[in-house]
Order: C-alpha cells, then sequence, then structure tokens
C-alpha cells in the first residue's frame, strides 16, 4: 500500500509539472542593473527579418563580461507576448559600450534589459 502511495504521489508530481500553465514573467537576475549599465535599443531588420539592435554601456570603472540582455516584446497595450535572453559578445570595459543584434518575434514595441553579468575581479598584478 505505501509503494501504491508513493508511485501515486510521483506520477501526480510528473502529471502536473507537465502540464500547461501561465509561466512567470522573466526578470533579470541582477539586481541593480541600471546603476553599473544603460542600455539603448532600436527596432531593426536582420536578413529581412526583425531584429532588436544597439548598444549597451558601461557606466561603471569595474570591467565585465558574460553579459546577457532580456528582449520583452511587447504588445499594443504594453503587456509582454514574448521574452528571450541574448549573449552580448565580448568584454566590456568600464566606460565603454558593446553592440548587439538580436532576431526577434514581430511585435508592436520592445523592452530591453541587462539580465545577467560577471564583474571582472582584476588582482592588480600587471606586467
Amino acid at each position: 500500500m505505501k509503494r501504491t502511495l508513493t508511485m501515486l504521489g510521483l506520477a501526480t508530481l510528473v502529471l502536473g509539472a507537465a502540464l500547461p500553465g501561465a509561466a512567470a514573467e522573466l526578470e533579470p537576475l541582477m539586481a541593480g542593473w541600471e546603476r553599473v549599465f544603460s542600455v539603448d535599443w532600436q527596432p531593426g531588420q536582420y536578413r529581412g527579418k526583425p531584429s532588436v539592435e544597439g548598444y549597451v554601456s558601461n557606466n561603471s570603472p569595474y570591467h565585465t563580461n558574460n553579459i546577457r540582455i532580456i528582449i520583452d516584446s511587447l504588445d499594443a497595450g504594453g503587456q509582454v507576448i514574448n521574452q528571450q535572453i541574448a549573449w552580448v559578445p565580448g568584454d566590456l570595459l568600464g566606460g565603454s559600450r558593446l553592440f548587439f543584434q538580436v532576431p526577434t518575434q514581430p511585435a508592436p514595441s520592445y523592452r530591453v534589459r541587462v539580465f545577467s553579468y560577471d564583474r571582472v575581479e582584476l588582482d592588480g598584478n600587471f606586467r
């Protein structure tokens, strides 16, 4: 009996995880990213398809890398209809900027935020 209840419980968990439900909206993993970065973007075209392109600027004196941005596709009412995460190629030194271009789904408007990044710690031992 105990084994049957355990199997029934596991089956319930698996089925519950497999059923479609309202997905939670993704938010940036790095709180306060706006103090470190600014993002300028505009809709564009990449090989005849919609894209979002622009620059991520590092407003801090710190070096950063592994930068990912989150692109929210918004409907006419400003509600999120699609989200995607994309890498910004390269290392971003303090006070500089990097270009990005990401193919997207067609949408009336977009919002771009920094999703995550790594701050590079230097030991000061330059030779």
